[in-house]
């Protein structure tokens, strides 16, 4: 049997960071849930491993969800990093090398798409 993926879930509205979580977890991933990109960033630092770090750009809090990004790729190279937001790409600052984009409002497909292990 194989491990389940491991996805950090960084959203700050509590209906939707919900709703994605129940749907990774109905997938058999394991979910970790965090409202802050601080908040995030303290499970990680205290050894949190993710396989897929999933967080919306623009946080409450000192930091971003570029910023939490930023931080996963240099210390999880192999992690997936997908970060959303509600404005178009064009419209928000170069995000980091490597990074996949997700607009909002998106499909819960879409989203599930994103999340599945690499080959």
């Amino acid at each position: 049997m194989s491990t389940p993926i491991r996805v950090l879930l960084v959203e700050d509205q509590e209906d939707l960071r919900e709703l994605l979580a129940d749907v990774i977890q109905g997938a058999g991933a394991e979910v970790r849930t965090a409202e802050t990109a601080n908040a995030a960033m303290a499970l990680l630092r205290e050894g949190y491993r993710c396989d897929v770090l999933f967080s919306d750009i623009h946080m409450p809090g000192t930091l971003s969800g570029a910023d939490l990004a930023s931080y996963v790729q240099r210390t999880l190279p192999e992690a997936t990093v997908i970060l959303a937001s509600g404005h178009p790409r064009f419209q928000l600052a170069p995000l980091p090398a490597g990074t996949l984009f997700l607009q909002k409002p998106f499909r819960l497909n879409q989203f599930m798409e994103l999340i599945q292990p690499r080959a």
